[in-house]
């Protein structure tokens, strides 16, 4: 009996210390892996770039590319608001920056471009490298890539947005637009079903000076020439008319005569469709704002679906509200 206590307690010290050095290794790598979450606002973005060249040519460019003028705002905003510190005092609170564009240059490198990695220092972080043998070369690889630049850290605010929106959604909102066209977006809480039809959804979260809206048309797809962009526009100025009505007698959604539409394709996660941005204003009445419209055909081709966002925040600026439908929009998946 002595000699089969000795043995029991011989192998769970064994095991305790088995388990022990698991638990020890799994902590350390947790504590390696950790951390920590990002600084700045939304639409921030902080220039890594010796003081000399940001007030050189150099930084004239980036301020162009990043700091130009956003398109289809009723008053100018700049796409995103920059910050500039200087390599060498690039260190602590600096690094864990929500959007970091990082410029190196060395007459040494054999090898210059632009990488783009996530999360080098916190989480959610976005980082763009950009490292040339000159300046020259630099500004070169910051014009022939602004697209590039300008849609991955506009993407990486989308993608916080609508981690946000999954998380704190209301799901009763998503399960209504799902049960109606197949799939549907995230709406973050606080956006309500204010009208709901078999070809017509308006989803809106409204306070006393912002209204930011999301309308979901479903359309008959007959054929093609429904997507050429003229019959888009007229498409959608006539789905306006019949279903978003302005407060005076009359009085309707339309398109802004003064400011022609956008219209792309685009492809994002798989998914082909038609991109639309603009002004919209009330047809009688004093009410406007910038919109966006994704277009795509359901998934048995039998319908086209209009996921479509507008802002109106006559006294605040409109990006930051534009950028929260655009994730919204862009949060949609097919159940």
């Amino acid at each position: 009996m002595k000699h089969f206590f000795a043995i029991t307690l011989a192998t769970l010290i064994a095991v305790t210390s088995v388990i022990s050095s698991c638990q020890c290794s799994s902590s350390k790598e947790r504590k390696n892996d950790y951390k920590p979450s990002i600084t700045g606002d939304a639409g921030e973005v902080l220039i890594v770039l010796n003081k000399q060249l940001w007030e050189s040519e150099l930084g004239a460019t980036l301020r162009e590319v990043l700091g130009g003028e956003y398109p289809y705002l009723p008053q100018r905003e700049a796409y995103f608001r920059l910050y500039n510190t200087s390599d060498k005092d690039f260190s602590g609170n600096f690094t864990i920056f929500r959007n970091i564009v990082k410029v190196n240059i060395s007459p040494d490198y054999k090898e210059s471009g632009i990488s783009i990695k996530k999360d080098v220092w916190a989480r959610p972080q976005c980082v763009v490298s950009i490292k040339g043998a000159s300046a020259a070369q630099v500004m070169t690889h910051i014009l022939e890539n602004r697209e590039l630049i300008l849609n991955t850290i506009e993407q990486a605010e989308r993608d916080r947005l609508i981690s946000g929106y999954k998380k704190y959604e209301d799901p009763k909102v998503r399960e209504a637009v799902t049960k109606n066209i197949g799939g549907s977006p995230y709406f973050p809480k606080g956006f309500t079903m204010k009208k709901n039809t078999p070809d017509f959804m308006w989803i809106s979260q409204e306070t006393t000076y912002v209204n930011q809206g999301i309308l979901i048309f479903k359309v008959p797809y007959t054929d093609q020439s429904q997507l050429e962009n003229e019959n888009i526009i007229s498409q959608l100025k006539d789905l306006w008319q019949a279903n978003v009505p302005g407060m005076r007698e009359n009085s309707y959604m339309t398109f802004n005569e003064l400011i022609e539409p956008g219209i792309k394709k685009i492809s994002y996660k798989g998914e082909n469709m038609i991109e639309v941005r603009g002004l919209w204003e009330v047809a009688n009445d004093f009410m406007g704002g910038p919109m966006i419209c994704h277009i795509f055909p359901d998934l048995e081709k039998k319908n086209l679906i209009f996921v479509n966002g507008f802002v109106y925040a006559p006294k605040y600026d409109k990006r930051k509200y534009l950028r929260n439908v655009e994730s919204i929009i862009f949060s949609f998946f097919w159940k």
